[in-house]
């Protein structure tokens, strides 16, 4: 018979890869979150690692490696800022990190390898709990299991040598422990009590927070926010009508000529004077960081849940703490076109600049003269919205006097130039007006039900003031529904990005917001959903066919786990289990710590010793010849242990 060639590999050559593996996945989960030239410096690093690996001499002296270690934990310490903690432990650790691969490893190398990857992704989980940290942390669990297993049989032999087969064995086996684990990890997450004050939230560095809406609108200073695609809020809720979604965030009552903002925030009264009438919706907003304090609600928002928030006689809200970490809260809105009110501050809603020039207000003049004021808004609303005007989000007029220069010059503009052009144009025309800021528009994601809003959705338009009537919304920017919506369905990195925000935002809404309050709802639900037996014995053939055929899949099921993925016996290893039970039918057992030949050399029947003799040097010639068990050689051995 043919030797099997099988290649060997050693557990050194093991040892040294699934190191690397495990630096380098502590090294890509902290990637986007360090400073470029750390990342830099860690790839030269493992790459001359490799280098010294391949050529088996390690230039750099083990005393040099240790003094630049303790010069990164000085540096660490000089630089030290405790707004920026996580971060920079995070550098140092990283480059530690490279510094103990550079070295010639010995077992207690490798240990503080895993030990500092494991910091690097544990140092993640302070900076996001997102679904791409639990990958990176699962990937770098499996590989840190397999990794203690090896380094066991390296510690003890670093000569040994594994088969192919073996190795993959022993690998399988391995990825068993932490995979068995999840289960009763899943449990622990359910029952164990949980707090809204995490014991280690102050490390916790605030998220990295998005720009895009603003408290103040000043005209020609646009920032890449316009062509940023992230999202900075989902919300939850039914689909609406597209010409609905419009979402509130600020009410801007002050021009000084070139900027608007909020001068006279006054709280929310409630008054039978303010009315709103429309179809009501409900929304959970998941907002992300973005650098302000106010909150967004679709259209007309009567109502936020939510701790420390404030409402103003506007309809905004704002959080009284500044929002840089991802907010979750509930909103109450009303979608229509009016918020009824019988009264309003001229002083505070008809004020002008002293700055405006005066061909704005001739102009004002002309196009309004001898109209009532549902007129003058209409002839106003189409001079800017049907007229000469055009979008555009390049090339912004940035002069003194910028709404001049977009009247009568440029004649082209974003939302902001129209929404501050209508609503100065409305106060010169004694008409109250303001300018409210948020965002318009949105992507429906069908399969988790909610709105995706991106940053580049920024927007603004205006509310006027009509007697008898109240506040009516008019956006007077020219530009369609499509500046505001993500590309088309059919394209399929589109398809990804809505499937890879699903499950984050399932991620984000059931597991990091797993609470206290939902822990105790769901173990009543339990609790109330065990009904106690009836004494009465009731059968239904429906329900019992039903229940057995859910109980037979069930079976099938795990049957066909067990054949496909637990391990089955070898031919050659079950043909020897006979022969050891045979055995012990006579009387003899084989203790665990004896070979073969030992074990038969003890037995005291002569006649049976023999027989067992030639079945052991049978059996043995094959095996441990690295020779293949053929159909002939396994007949032979049955033959011979039907003789014993």
């Amino acid at each position: 018979m043919m030797l099997k060639n099988i290649q060997q590999i050693k557990i050194e050559h093991a040892v040294n890869v699934i190191s690397y593996l495990i630096g380098i996945m502590g090294f890509i989960g902290i990637y986007g979150h360090i400073n470029s030239g750390y990342s830099v410096f860690f790839l030269f690093m493992l790459l001359t690692s490799i280098y010294f690996e391949y050529r088996k001499i390690f230039y750099i002296p083990r005393w040099a490696l240790t003094a630049f270690s303790v010069l990164v934990i000085l540096f660490f310490f000089y630089r030290f800022d405790s707004n920026e903690l996580i971060t920079q432990t995070l550098e140092a650790l990283l480059v530690l990190l490279g510094i103990k691969f550079l070295e010639k490893k010995h077992v207690r190398d490798y240990m503080q390898i895993y030990a500092i990857a494991l910091f690097l992704l544990s140092g993640l989980g302070l900076l996001t709990l997102g679904i791409d940290f639990v990958v990176y942390f699962l990937i770098l669990v499996l590989l840190l299991s397999v990794a203690f297993v090896l380094l066991t049989y390296y510690a003890q032999d670093s000569t040994l040598e594994f088969s192919k087969r073996s190795m993959a064995k022993l690998i399988l086996k391995c990825l068993w422990i932490p995979l068995l684990a999840i289960p009763l990890s899943m449990v622990m997450f359910v029952i164990l009590p949980r707090t809204q004050y995490p014991l280690l939230d102050f490390l916790n560095r605030p998220e990295r927070a998005k720009t895009g809406f603003t408290d103040r609108v000043r005209l020609g200073e646009v920032s890449n926010i316009q062509e940023d695609s992230s999202i900075v809020f989902r919300a939850n809720m039914e689909k609406v009508d597209e010409d609905a979604l419009y979402w509130r965030g600020i009410a801007l009552d002050y021009f000084d000529g070139t900027s608007w903002r909020s001068l006279k925030k006054r709280p929310f009264v409630a008054s039978a004077k303010t009315r709103i009438e429309g179809k009501r919706v409900r929304q959970m907003i998941y907002l992300e960081p973005y650098q302000n304090v106010y909150l967004f609600g679709l259209d007309k928002p009567v109502f936020i849940s939510t701790r420390y928030v404030r409402k103003y006689d506007d309809l905004s809200y704002s959080s009284s703490i500044y929002i840089d970490r991802r907010l979750r809260y509930e909103v109450l809105s009303i979608i229509g076109n009016v918020i009824a009110d019988e009264s309003v501050d001229e002083e505070r809603y008809l004020q002008v600049s002293g700055n405006i020039s005066s061909r704005i207000v001739e102009l004002v003049d002309s196009i309004t003269r001898g109209k009532e004021k549902p007129e003058k808004i209409s002839a106003l609303y189409a001079f800017l919205h049907d007229g000469a005007f055009k979008y555009s989000l390049e090339n912004l007029p940035v002069t003194k006097n910028p709404l001049e220069t977009f009247l009568f010059e440029s004649k082209y503009g974003n939302c902001e130039y129209f929404a501050s052009t209508f609503a100065v144009m409305l106060r010169i025309a004694g008409i109250p007006s303001r300018v409210i800021g948020g965002y318009r528009g949105g992507y429906y994601n069908d399969v988790g039900q909610y709105y995706l809003i991106p940053q580049k959705n920024a927007h603004v338009w205006v509310e006027a003031f009509v007697p008898q009537r109240g506040w009516l919304r008019y956006d007077p920017t020219p530009a369609s529904l499509e500046n505001f919506a993500f590309p088309s369905q059919g394209d399929p990195l589109l398809r990804a990005r809505v499937f890879l925000d699903t499950v984050n935002y399932y991620w984000y809404a059931f597991i990091i917001n797993y609470n206290l309050e939902k822990q105790i709802s769901f173990l009543q639900k339990i609790r109330t959903g065990i009904k106690k037996p009836s004494l009465k014995l009731k059968f239904n053939k429906d329900a019992f066919s039903k229940y057995l055929i859910i109980a037979l899949l069930i079976a099938g099921t795990i049957f066909i786990i067990r054949l496909f993925a637990m391990p089955r016996k070898s031919r050659e290893k079950r043909l020897l289990a006979a022969f050891l039970q045979k055995m012990e039918k006579h009387g003899y057992r084989k203790e665990a710590s004896q070979g073969l030949e030992e074990f038969v050399s003890r037995i005291d029947d002569n006649r049976l010793r023999e027989k067992a003799s030639v079945f052991v040097r049978s059996f043995e010639g094959i095996y441990f010849r690295d020779k293949t068990f053929t159909r002939e050689s396994l007949a032979e051995l049955r033959n011979i242990l039907s003789s014993i």
